[in-house]
């Protein structure tokens, strides 16, 4: 019975060992299918987030733009295939932070922020700056922006970001700020060479190349004439008359009016009789924009480079672009000069009508006894033609009436007892012909009768603009001379000065004891367009 009791223990035991075994064995198994379901959940998590990796770079690559990841533990940079292609290296997955400092422009190196500043957060996460491309060696401008991912203790731990090519970019804007700079030079330029010669070295800075310039074309002679441009320090500058016969081919494709683009001598087989005349000055690669006046070739822009070139689109419109702003330039400035002759010969007939309008006036007083009205008609002549003269010399545009009232005093020497102030105030044509024979009579008769006829006498000439409406008053105060009383009788003159400034002014003329006083009022308006 002992016996049996122990084995019905031990079968009891190894029962309950079984058992227990078999909830390990359970246990066991569904520990294994939920760490396979987890890994198979793991696994799908990863896949997921390489398909969503790889699909953000095949976005930032069609778009451009790369990605990265610095950690800032190790320094290992992981990087996009359009990140490697951005900086021009073979495709990899990683690159340490020395490496990439080294691709950093020389220039802009002292921009990109230290490890210990991005550990502390005071690094900015947004920068432009250049880069020097492996395989090409040629400088690119990038953006690069990021976010910092922190660990729980909220330490910097990872740099994550975009890198994008902004070189066209920057380029347009230097572009464009360039063709404003050539209008300011055109426009501010007070000689023809000086506009040409400031564009020219604008241009040939921004496109980095040796030698730009303009030639002046004469299809009768068939010559071209270098005067004016601007070179390289390293280049020398060309000038003086070239013929069609040296450089026949570009000739014949100028008349045409197309804009010759050469990116390299050797390749054209139709340039190599014009390829000594091009490398004695130079040239490897060249951009040529002829300038035509109704259907002629009268000249051309030229843009030389001493390397062969492969000229971009951009490139190309940039110098089309400059070379209309420097063409207008050379129309007006042509056309002014054009007009100032006329206006000289203008100036000239005038002059001479008016000698013999005084030539005339002499012969029909001669045997007068009193020849003061002769030279009163005379002065007066003198005071319209200097009218005239001042209005010619701003191509009959307008004056102002300060630089008029120094024309009508200074040839009668009375300009020191003058005493004049007031602000600019612009003057028509006819309205500084009225306004120069009114200051003649006024001058002139403080010279016979008033306060100009005596040593002590002074004459105070004034002018404001007041009011919403602009309106100009000009006083005339004499002091110090003779009495004065009304005239008589109502000449010439006194009309002339009644009359003032026509319809749209008005005139008042006061014999005081002091002196005579006269005040003229007109709408600024008035003035400045008739």
């Amino acid at each position: 019975m002992a016996a049996l009791a122990r084995q019905t223990m031990r079968l009891m035991e190894l029962r309950r060992a079984t058992i227990a075994q078999e909830r390990r064995l359970a246990a066991q198994q569904l520990r294994r299918k939920r760490v396979a379901r987890e890994a198979r959940q793991a696994e799908a998590e990863r896949r997921q987030a390489r398909e969503k990796y790889a699909l953000h770079q095949a976005a930032g690559a069609a778009g451009g733009v790369g990605i990265y990841e610095y950690d800032l533990v190790s320094g290992d940079i992981t990087v996009s295939p359009e990140v490697c292609r951005i900086i021009g290296m073979p495709v990899t997955e990683v690159v340490t932070a020395p490496q990439w400092a080294q691709r950093v422009h020389e220039d802009d190196k002292a921009r990109i922020p230290l490890l210990s500043e991005l550990l502390d957060g005071s690094a900015p996460l947004k920068l432009e700056y250049r880069i020097v491309r492996d395989d090409d060696r040629k400088e690119r401008w990038v953006l690069r922006q990021g976010v910092l991912d922190r660990d729980a203790t909220g330490r910097p731990v990872r740099l994550i970001g975009t890198l994008q090519d902004i070189t066209p970019e920057k380029n347009a804007t230097s572009r464009l700020t360039t063709l404003l700079a050539v209008e300011d030079a055109l426009r501010s330029a007070t000689t023809r060479r000086q506009a040409l010669t400031e564009a020219c070295e604008l241009l040939g800075r921004r496109l980095e190349v040796q030698r730009v310039g303009f030639a002046a074309i004469t299809m009768r002679d068939e010559v071209f004439t270098i005067d004016h441009g601007w070179c390289s320090p390293d280049v020398p500058p060309i000038s003086g008359v070239f013929t069609f016969q040296t450089f026949r081919r570009t000739s014949n494709f100028l008349r045409s009016g197309a804009v010759l683009i050469l990116d390299d001598l050797s390749n054209p087989s139709w340039m190599e009789e014009e390829q000594e005349a091009c490398r004695a000055l130079g040239v490897e690669a060249q951009i040529i924009v002829p300038k035509m006046d109704h259907g002629e070739l009268t000249g051309c822009l030229f843009v030389h480079s001493a390397t062969p070139r492969d000229w971009t689109l951009d490139e190309t419109s940039f110098i089309r672009t400059g070379s209309d702003r420097i063409f207008t330039a050379l129309d007006e400035w042509e056309a002014e000069a054009r007009q100032e002759i006329v206006n000289h010969e203008i100036l000239h007939r005038l002059k001479n009508t008016l000698s013999i309008v005084q030539s005339l006036a002499h012969q029909g007083f001669r045997n007068v006894d009193d020849q003061g009205p002769l030279a009163t008609f005379t002065s007066r002549l003198v005071a319209l033609s200097a009218a005239h003269d001042l209005l010619m010399r701003r191509n009959w545009q307008s004056t102002d009436l300060a630089s008029l009232v120094r024309g009508v005093l200074t040839p009668l020497g009375v300009e020191e007892r003058v005493e004049v102030s007031g602000p600019f105030l612009k003057l028509g044509p006819d309205t500084a012909t009225s306004f120069s024979m009114a200051l003649h009579e006024l001058a002139t008769n403080a010279v016979k009768y008033g306060a100009l006829s005596v040593p002590d006498g002074k004459v105070s000439l004034s002018w404001t603009i007041t009011g919403a409406e602009a309106v100009m008053t000009l006083k005339w105060r004499e002091t110090g001379g003779p009495p004065v009383t009304p005239p008589k009788r109502t000449g010439f003159g006194v009309r002339l000065l009644r009359s003032g400034l026509g319809r749209h002014g008005k005139t008042e003329l006061h014999y005081a004891s002091t002196g005579l006083c006269a005040d003229l009022t007109a709408p600024t308006l008035s003035l400045a367009t008739l």
